[in-house]
């Protein structure tokens, strides 16, 4: 039907439908381009005081005048419905101008309301373990991002998952760039978020149309920082015992950059997981937090003394952990005071040492499929993002060609 099409109503006393004390129930009958619809308006009338041509009652008791002024607001009700359908482009037909009167018509589904219900699947992914807790959260903010852009652009704190459109996606990541202060990288996350839940909605039908056609988001690759040798051993050498908050964190980071622990393995890492082999070597067994990937890493002098510089801290007795690590923020943000007393430009964060231990591995002609074990990566491209090879190993690898036919001569 026509979305604007010209409706009619007729109230009608039945006389078939007559009640035991005699009055006849009032129905009101929706006409729409020759459709019709009837629904009882659960009020009666006595018989002779119903007047059909003027479809209202000519009594003057008070029930009979609150029956017409219950008559004139169904009619006002009804062309309320009606010129809002009409303003929206919706359909019209007797059912659903019924519907809405009656209140019976499924409301839209909301985006954000949708999300927080694929939110639900994830926290179950989590509570299997196919999702990290980080993962998880990015999720959770989100939607708390989403909440606060349809707050600032639009002055509401959802909208119907149907009325979603491209413009507002495009809307949505220069909102987390500008205001957020996104990175690419991150601000694809969120946007990728965001078209998981349309791609859900439109599963399920709630939608028609898919407003992520034709976009495409791409992660930028970017330029991983580690340390070298020189930078590390400057950080070893600070004297940082008069400052023993920096001196934790230092030694935890120094502990990361010869074992590739990330941040959430090295703060859940129990005692243990250290053990000592048949032959007296040391070893970290343990499955990553991120992917369940075993991890499988031998202990050298620098972090085995580091382990006991700690094995009488009250926090490691306490939680049976290797180290008393701190938050992750407060870490970066010590990490910063660190670099600056060490002359190091780079910006140190907790993820950093693990680069520097998949780059110094590499550098020290650690084979890629070892590094790649010890990282608990299950995919050797993984690692290969890591690793990176340095101008001095090539010319180390060289050598021994080098030194075959550097004495050779060509004719």
């Amino acid at each position: 039907m026509l979305h604007d099409s010209y409706f009619t109503l007729s109230f009608i006393a039945r006389k078939a439908r007559a009640l035991r004390n005699g009055e006849y129930p009032i129905f009101v009958r929706i006409t729409v381009s020759g459709q019709v619809s009837e629904m009882n308006l659960g009020r009666s009338v006595a018989p002779e005081n119903w007047d059909q041509k003027r479809a209202m009652s000519k009594g003057r008791s008070r029930r009979d005048l609150e029956l017409n002024k219950y008559i004139e607001v169904v009619k006002a009700r009804f062309l309320e419905i009606h010129n809002m359908l009409v303003r929206e482009g919706k359909m019209v037909n007797p059912k659903i101008l019924r519907d809405h009167f009656l209140g019976t018509v499924e409301k839209p589904k909301m985006l954000c309301d949708v999300f927080r219900e694929t939110n639900v699947k994830r926290k179950e992914e989590l509570d299997r373990g196919d999702i990290v807790k980080a993962t998880y959260q990015r999720w959770e903010r989100c939607v708390d991002y989403l909440v606060e852009f349809l707050k600032l652009t639009q002055n509401v704190e959802d909208i119907p998952v149907r009325d979603v459109t491209s413009g507002i996606i495009d809307d949505f990541e220069h909102f987390l760039r500008m205001r957020k202060g996104c990175a690419n990288n991150a601000a694809v996350r969120y946007v990728r978020c965001v078209k998981n839940v349309m791609q859900y909605a439109l599963a399920h039908k709630w939608i028609t149309h898919d407003p992520f056609i034709g976009k495409k988001y791409q992660r930028t690759h970017t330029e991983r920082q580690f340390l070298t040798e020189p930078e590390l051993k400057a950080v070893m050498d600070l004297d940082l015992k008069d400052i023993p908050r920096l001196e934790v964190v230092r030694d935890t980071f120094v502990f990361c950059c010869f074992t590739g622990l990330a941040f959430c393995d090295i703060k859940s890492l129990l005692r243990s997981n250290i053990t000592t082999d048949t032959e007296g070597n040391t070893w970290i067994r343990k499955a990553r937090e991120k992917t369940g990937e075993m991890s499988i890493i031998p202990m050298l002098a620098v972090p085995r003394h580091i382990a006991e510089k700690y094995a009488t801290n009250p926090v490691v007795i306490q939680k049976d952990v290797v180290l008393p690590v701190i938050t992750n923020q407060k870490m970066n943000a010590y990490l910063k005071e660190i670099a600056d007393l060490a002359r190091i430009e780079k910006h140190l964060t907790t993820h950093l040492a693990r680069h520097t231990f998949a780059s110094l591995s590499l550098s020290n002609h650690v084979p890629i499929e070892s590094i790649s074990k010890m990282l608990g990566h299950s995919d050797i491209r993984t690692t290969q993002i890591y690793a990176k090879t340095q101008d001095k190993t090539v010319y180390e690898d060289m050598a021994t060609m080098r030194r075959k036919f550097d004495c050779v001569m060509i004719n």
